[in-house]
This record gives structure tokens, sequence and C-alpha cells, in this order.
């Protein structure tokens, strides 16, 4: 039987289809794992190390040759975008500790804000008036989300400071975007997401260390919670992404993962009971509004 080829503008937007999935689905499955009282530390420590491991030998034994030609340049790139990677992820573990799931994913979706200004900056990148409409509407619809109602406020031991990780970790999202936009076109993407896995468990197991926080001694369930954040953030989350790069600009990528915010807030209602204002609703409309002028193009 004759295969079926699949165009690589086909499979880019599979991986960004996939990618979405995981974003809308990892802040419930981390809340299911905090639960089970497994420190956010241990729980993102445990992904990068399982995520690392799992892709070595595949890494090792199709790309070797690829990651030894990688210039001092590009291997401190490489590390620098580990650290934003690891830095980003206790920022979303250590929110989603302190506030609801809908405003941690709202203002963490803010990173095309971020990302615009850096591609700006760094790459010199212009964008059509559609683009800027379509991501002023995104950002609109985020804010609307994000004060739409007192009581999303009211989920978490300290909201606001769950408010404020979440808006850093705005930022390190976009420059691990940036970054990867850097390096995409220098390694195959399953090399560079490696190379990007295995900083980020540095940086994690220098702070595991540093915090004296155990990996052991928690529930069954806890643990299996945590397996599942691996496959399904770091492995259905990451490597579709890093895919994606090398075919979407950094600031389409951002702005078409605030579908998941939509989608996020739905779960928490329907897991957590955290019921969204009308406010919230629709201004998870303008946000699909403005995801669709950004990509009507694209």
């Amino acid at each position: 039987m004759a295969s079926i080829a699949i165009s690589k503008p086909t499979q880019a937007w599979a991986a960004v289809a996939l990618v979405t999935v995981a974003a809308t689905t990892t802040p419930i499955f981390i809340r299911f794992a905090q639960a089970e009282g497994v420190p956010s530390l241990s729980i993102v420590t445990l992904r990068l190390i399982v995520g690392t491991l799992v892709l070595a030998p595949f890494v090792w034994q199709r790309h070797a040759a690829a990651l030894k030609t990688l210039s001092y340049q590009d291997w401190l790139w490489a590390l620098t975008a580990g650290a934003f990677h690891a830095f980003g992820l206790f920022l979303l573990f250590f929110a989603l500790e302190n506030t609801s799931i809908l405003v941690s994913s709202v203002l963490r979706r803010t990173s095309p804000l971020w990302t615009i200004i850096l591609e700006i900056v760094v790459l010199h990148a212009a964008f059509s008036r559609r683009v800027w409409w379509g991501l002023t509407l995104t950002l609109v619809g985020s804010a609307v989300v994000a004060l739409g109602g007192a009581a999303a406020f009211e989920v978490g031991q300290r909201p606001y400071f769950g408010a404020g990780l979440s808006l850093l970790n705005a930022v390190t999202i976009s420059c691990y975007l940036i970054i990867g936009r850097k390096l995409r076109d220098k390694l195959p993407f399953l090399a560079y997401t490696w190379v990007l896995f295995a900083a980020a468990t540095v940086v994690a197991v220098v702070f595991l260390i540093f915090t004296r926080t155990s990996l052991l001694g928690y529930s069954a369930h806890g643990y299996l919670w945590v397996l599942v954040i691996t496959l399904v953030a770091q492995l259905a989350g990451h490597l579709p992404i890093n895919f994606a790069i090398r075919h979407f600009p950094a600031t389409y990528l951002s702005v078409l993962m605030q579908f998941s915010v939509a989608a996020s807030a739905v779960m928490a209602v329907v897991y957590f009971h955290e019921i969204p204002t009308w406010l919230q609703i629709s201004g998870s409309g303008i946000i699909v509004l403005g995801v669709w002028m950004v990509t009507r193009k694209q």
C-alpha cells in the first residue's frame, strides 16, 4: 500500500493543534499533582529529567553529527533558552499554587505583546496592520477575561502574587520562542528540543539541591500525574512547538496559543468549579477574533 505524503505546512498546523491541546490540559494536570502533595519544584524537575532521558537515545543516534557542529556561541544560546524554559516552568507552577487557572492562563498568554517587541528589537521583524489589530484584540480580550470578575482573583492563596508570576512567565515564554527562532535553523527540531530539555534540567536540579527539595516519598497517584504532565506538556507540548517554530514566526505562535485560554477556563469550571463571569466569556470571544485576524492570511 502506498504511503500518504503529508506536506510540511500540514505537519506544522498539526503541531500547533497538538501544542494547543497540551497547553489547555496541562494546568489541570498540574493542579491534580499538586493536590497529591508533590511540590512544584519536584514536579518540574522530574518532568525535565524524564523528558531528557526519553529523548536522549533517539537524538544521539540520529543527530550526533549535527550536535557536534554547534559552535560555542550556539551552545550558549541553547543553554540560555533552556534556562528560560526552566524558569518559565517554575513561574507557571508557583502561579497555579496562588491564583486561578483562568487568571494564570490569561496573563501567561500576554506573551504576544512581549514577543512582538522582542521580534522588532532583536529580529527586526515587520508586521502588517492586520497582525497589529489582531494582536490588540487578543490582548484586550485577555484583559477582559482577567479583570471581568473579582471572583477570579479570589481563588488561591495569594491571587495577586500568582497573577504577577503569570505575567512574568509570559516574558520567559517570549524569550524562549525568540531564541528558538534563532537556533531552529541550525538544528533538527528533535535535537534542539533535547538540548533545551537538558539545559533546563541542569537549572532545575541546581534549584532542587539549593532548596533541599526531595524527589522521593510521594504517593503513587502523585507520580502518575507527574508522568501525565511529562507526556502531555513536556513531550506533546514542547516537541511540536519546536517543530512549528521553523514554519511560523514566534508572534503567530504566541497568538495561536490564546485558544488554550478559553479551553482551560472551561475545564477549570468542570474540575475545580472556577466559574467565569459573562465578561470573561465575552473576552474569550474577543481572543478568538484576534486569533482569526492574525492567522487568516498566514
